[in-house]
């Protein structure tokens, strides 16, 4: 095969794995896969590769042969075991894809490749060799361009899902699949739904693509819209009944999380202790805590009984709209969304060192004695 076919065949399949394994493609991967589908023609001192390094391609060559000992299963294995532990995934996937593409591809050629070397047998694709391809002839021209054609494919389908699960989830449009898909890969991407479905309460048509907060109860979503955030699922009890979703992944994002547990805080503190986050993304928080006169907004704050309150990604500007309210037995993650090349400081959050009076005793208090002391 010629070197640009090699190199096209490379890129391929490195995009091909990306889609298969649920590896997000990454520009400089994608080079070295491309950089190891050439390097086994090192053993060729004809070809462009081995005219670069003329000492080495001709000591190969003349000790090992053409298509022996660096196309070799042997060798991939020997060099491939310890990649895999000293290399992160993609750059191993790209380096280990790259040459199976290069030794697969030559093996479609009448000469095959010696693929068991030391064993002298060659290894052909297909058996017969009326359909192999001939170096510069018509059928690897073709060839090429199909693989130019799959390539495009392949990026898009490993840019815009995760793995060949999300495809066949994709083509089925099952939310459930969807959530489990997001479950298994939230933190690192935005990721947005696209959807087919009414709204519960209008039965209005909801159908278009929109960004995800977070997950909802089991098997649902909370959805950004432009108004205001709302449940998905497939049942009534969500604002939104959704028929068919797609989920895709969108940017790279940094997920930094943090547990609050306090009896007693005021959310003009906690929002005040939380400020170094805010300046560097998003703040969404979950989990639990008490607190009277909360008004209750669906699905990012629920009210549970006289006092309890369930927060559900609710922004953290929540808590400015809670204003001096104290917030009491709070239990709660807060999470923190920012640009990959961005770092969140450590937070630790200090409760207010105070006791406060049981609601129902605040109505004998005189305005200025109700806060907590």
């Amino acid at each position: 095969m010629l070197l640009p076919t090699h190199l096209a065949t490379g890129q391929a399949a490195y995009l091909a794995a990306c889609l298969a394994s649920g590896h997000a493609p990454a520009p400089q991967e994608a080079i070295v896969s491309i950089i190891a589908s050439a390097l086994p023609d090192l053993d060729c001192r004809a070809g462009i590769v081995g005219r670069a390094v003329p000492p080495v391609s001709e000591w190969l060559e003349r000790r090992f042969g053409h298509r022996t000992f660096t196309h070799s299963l042997l060798l991939q294995i020997v060099i491939g075991v310890p990649l895999f532990y000293l290399l992160p995934t993609g750059y191993f996937l790209a380096i280990m894809i790259g040459w199976l593409s290069h030794t697969f591809t030559d093996m479609m050629t009448p000469a095959g490749v010696g693929w068991f070397w030391p064993s002298r047998v060659r290894c052909v694709l297909p058996g017969n060799e009326r359909y192999r391809m001939k170096p510069m002839g018509w059928g690897e021209l073709a060839f090429l361009g199909m693989v130019g054609v799959a390539s495009v494919g392949f990026h898009h389908l490993a840019k815009s899902n995760a793995g060949t699960t999300g495809v066949i989830s994709a083509a089925i449009g099952d939310l459930v699949a969807a959530r489990e898909e997001y479950d298994s890969l939230k933190g690192g991407n935005e990721w947005e739904l696209k959807v087919e479905g009414r709204n519960n309460k209008t039965f209005q048509s909801i159908d278009g693509k929109y960004p995800v907060i977070g997950g909802y109860k089991e098997s649902g979503f909370i959805l950004d819209t432009p108004a205001g955030p709302v449940s998905a699922c497939k049942t009534e009890t969500c604002d939104w009944y959704i028929s068919h979703a797609v989920l895709s992944r969108g940017e790279p994002i940094k997920t930094k999380t943090t547990f609050i547990r306090v009896t007693v805080i005021k959310a003009s503190s906690l929002a005040g202790q939380l400020a170094p986050w805010v300046s560097e993304g998003r703040v969404y928080l979950s989990g639990k805590l008490e607190a009277s006169g909360i008004e209750e907004q669906p699905p990012i704050v629920e009210t549970t009984g006289a006092e309890g309150v369930e927060l559900h990604y609710a922004p953290v500007e929540w808590l400015e709209e809670a204003g001096d309210s104290h917030l009491r037995d709070v239990d709660l993650a807060v999470q923190v969304r920012m640009n990959v090349r961005k770092t969140a400081a450590d937070i630790r959050i200090s409760g207010d060192n105070m006791r406060c009076l049981h609601p129902l005793l605040e109505k004998w208090l005189v305005e200025s004695d109700k806060d907590c002391r």
